[in-house]
């Protein structure tokens, strides 16, 4: 199972290494290999060897003669692989056959009704279908599974919620973990064939929800939107409760009013804690992100990358479950860090041009919750604003991962060497009174 992982990131690694290489769509055949890339990287050409297609939305519609490997925001194959089929994405449709093994890690993953697998399948997902037949044996980890087809060898579920179509069946075992025990269907397979090992039920919904990651992916493929980490961490239920204590009211306008008032609260007290404590380190992501905005993009990408991908490389090891629960807290912790920072960079970017302002305390807290404000408004901007509201985050979250990186770096040349990186933001202050980079001599 660890070297199913190690094959997957591999694959996952190789196939975004057209995006790098290319700066616009384009295919290209190497030593018998394809390789494919774009913002929509579509292959619809045979490929006599292998096929590695990466792309924000790619899709294999051309036959691959032995293995193909495909990365990607939404992630489809409808064409025949004879070989083995690794896919990486959010979104990822499988509905063509595939001769060799299966092997897939997304936030959503269906294997659909004209899709066959010939070998075994192992599936790291928020939710997996499964609407054909597998002849191989099934591994997945997810929340949510629903079996629709007949599976031939048998099947290991790490799983908090079971489902079953009309047509599902199991040929061999049934071995599932999960907070509770499920009802099986004798149609499916007999009861003494199945094993079921009870687990809490946390470690799942931790594991397939992703937190913030995964309800705000939820949000934007169900309703187009896309909530802050604050209002996830808070919860419907707290901003409904406070509408109501406030105003009286359970919807409209004042509840939504009290459910920001309560998100931009918790915002300013979390930028305080983390403002008080490190506030070198502050000041020099403020002006790391307000020099290098792109820059920062970049390695919030690369940053984010790593640590979503971290969470289903932990649960295709099964044994790396306990550890998913930490990695999830690291995703959550460090995307609202980084919308925080991020607010606070641009606010205080704006309001310096305006006029001079003094470096205190709070007078950044009320940079933040301006920036905060202003980032708010962004949602109501057509197809636009989750878009700005998702690059405030990597932006922020490349700027606080290149300053920590640099620090790193830096400590085996001592002490002195570990003095942040002195850049100096475009139009901003040229000292801010001796606190932060710019203020040093």
């Amino acid at each position: 199972m660890i070297d199913t992982a190690k094959r997957l990131l591999t694959a996952a690694l190789l196939a975004l290494i057209p995006s790098v290489v290319f700066a616009d769509d384009d295919v290209m055949v190497f030593g018998g290999d394809t390789y494919a890339s774009g913002k929509m990287s579509n292959l619809d050409t045979d490929s006599p060897r292998s096929a590695f297609v990466s792309g924000f939305s790619a899709s294999l519609d051309g036959p691959v003669a032995k293995d193909a490997h495909i990365a990607g925001g939404h992630v489809s194959v409808d064409a025949p692989v004879s070989g083995d089929l690794y896919a990486a994405g959010v979104w990822v449709a499988v509905d063509g056959p595939v001769g060799g093994d299966l092997s897939v890690s997304a936030y959503s993953v269906a294997v659909e009704t004209k899709a066959t697998v010939g070998g075994n399948s192992r599936i790291a997902a928020r939710s997996v279908e499964i609407d054909s037949d597998l002849a191989g044996s099934l591994l997945a980890v997810a929340q949510d599974v629903t079996i629709n087809g007949t599976i031939t060898g048998d099947v290991m579920l790490a799983v908090d919620n079971l489902t079953f179509g009309p047509d599902a069946k199991i040929a061999g075992l049934l071995s599932y973990v999960g907070p509770q025990n499920i009802e099986i269907p004798e149609s499916v397979i007999a009861a003494d064939r199945v094993i079921h090992r009870r687990v809490a039920g946390a470690a799942l919904s931790s594991l397939a929800q992703m937190t913030a990651a995964g309800e705000a992916l939820h949000d934007l493929r169900e309703n187009g939107t896309v909530r802050t980490a604050a209002e996830i961490a808070a919860g419907k239920e707290a901003v409904k409760i406070a509408g109501e204590k406030t105003f009286g009211h359970d919807d409209g306008f004042w509840a939504l009013l009290a459910g920001f008032l309560v998100t931009l609260i918790a915002y300013v007290i979390v930028a305080a804690i983390f403002f008080n404590f490190v506030p070198i380190r502050t000041e020099a992501t403020r002006a790391r992100l307000m020099a290098k905005p792109l820059a920062s993009l970049c390695y919030g990408f690369l940053a984010l990358s790593m640590l979503v991908g971290a969470v289903p490389v932990a649960a295709i090891t099964i044994v790396g479950i306990v550890f998913i629960p930490f990695v999830v807290l690291a995703i959550f912790v460090g995307c609202v860090l980084a919308y925080l920072v991020a607010a606070y960079a641009f606010a205080w970017a704006i309001l310096s041009r305006i006029k001079p302002i003094s470096p205190s305390l709070t007078n950044k807290l009320l940079a933040t919750a301006a920036g905060i404000v202003l980032l708010s408004m962004t949602h109501y901007l057509w197809f636009f604003g989750w878009i700005i509201n998702l690059a405030v985050v990597l932006m922020g979250l490349g700027a606080l991962a290149a300053v920590c990186g640099r620090r790193m770096l830096s400590r085996k040349d001592g002490p002195a060497a570990t003095a942040p990186e002195n850049i100096e933001p475009q139009g901003a202050p040229a000292r801010e009174n001796g606190e932060g980079p710019a203020g040093q001599p």
